[in-house]
């Protein structure tokens, strides 16, 4: 057996700024926070690259597992939220969903593959049609003048359509799917795949999101759900605000791990 590693999405959380997340201040959390701004047009979701890794020629591993996280959340004020992980399986909400894709997308010269430097116009953890770490991709975008958190888009235009680039992996039949197959804490997750790779390639964990606008309406009374129905579905119906949309919880965060065996000639992602 090879040396295994995990790598993990990991990014910017506006609620650390000022408290600091580390002993040096830093305010990257878990996952990568999904901006408040709905997107109902199906061609124009957010595109976020959870994890990737590039192999070269003559490179091998094994993709041994993956997993996933997902959460909803509302904000109750400037430095106050409430954030609920998601673990059932099918569970989406009214106006919104998710869906995952581990996806080879070929060596870096190869048709198709999105190139994009660094530009101008980066905000941390927010890049434009790619990048070597997890963020939120995009290809154009508007802000108010002066506010470089990306949570806070006021526009936003997905690259490639909010289409993951690339191929699904040969036998893992992770190209798209729509659901929670190996949450953030299964035991199983070091053991889910099992999918060899050859370089060169670059392999990439990948997540669409369709933001609810946050006004739907309520199933029910959140007594009537109160330890009876799904954790969400009981979450969705206790918390809500006044005032202007999202009054009511929306999707908050994602995230995603690949947990790689190095075979041979890889150094890391």
């Amino acid at each position: 057996m090879g040396r295994i590693i995990e790598i993990a999405s990991s990014g910017l959380d506006e609620y650390l700024q000022g408290v600091g997340g580390d002993p040096w201040g830093g305010s990257s959390a878990l996952g990568l926070r999904v901006p408040f701004l709905a997107t109902p047009d199906k061609n124009n979701r957010y595109l976020f690259l959870l994890a990737s890794f590039t192999i070269g020629e003559g490179a091998s591993v094994v993709i041994k597992g993956y997993r996933q996280y997902a959460s909803l959340g509302i904000a109750l004020s400037a430095t106050r939220f409430i954030e609920q992980e998601i673990t059932s399986p099918a569970f989406r909400l009214p106006d919104g969903n998710i869906s995952w894709a581990i996806r080879g997308l070929g060596p870096p010269n190869a048709g198709g593959y999105p190139k994009q430097g660094p530009t101008p116009d980066d905000l941390r953890s927010f890049k434009k049609n790619w990048a070597d770490g997890s963020c939120l991709l995009y290809n154009d975008y508007t802000i108010a003048a002066g506010n470089q958190i990306y949570t806070q888009l006021e526009s936003y235009v997905a690259p490639n359509l909010g289409r993951p680039w690339g191929t699904a992996l040969p036998a893992g039949q992770q190209g798209n799917f729509t659901d929670l197959r190996t949450p953030w804490k299964s035991s199983r997750a070091w053991a889910s795949l099992d999918v060899h790779v050859d370089g060169p390639n670059t392999i990439a964990f990948f997540a669409s999101v369709r933001q609810s606008a946050g006004t739907y309406a309520a199933a029910a009374p959140a007594a009537r759900f109160s330890g009876m129905n799904t954790p969400e579905e009981a979450f969705m119906a206790n918390f809500t605000t006044g005032g202007d949309a999202p009054t009511k919880p929306i999707y908050w965060r994602v995230g995603g791990s690949l947990i790689v065996e190095v075979q041979k000639g890889f150094t890391g992602p």
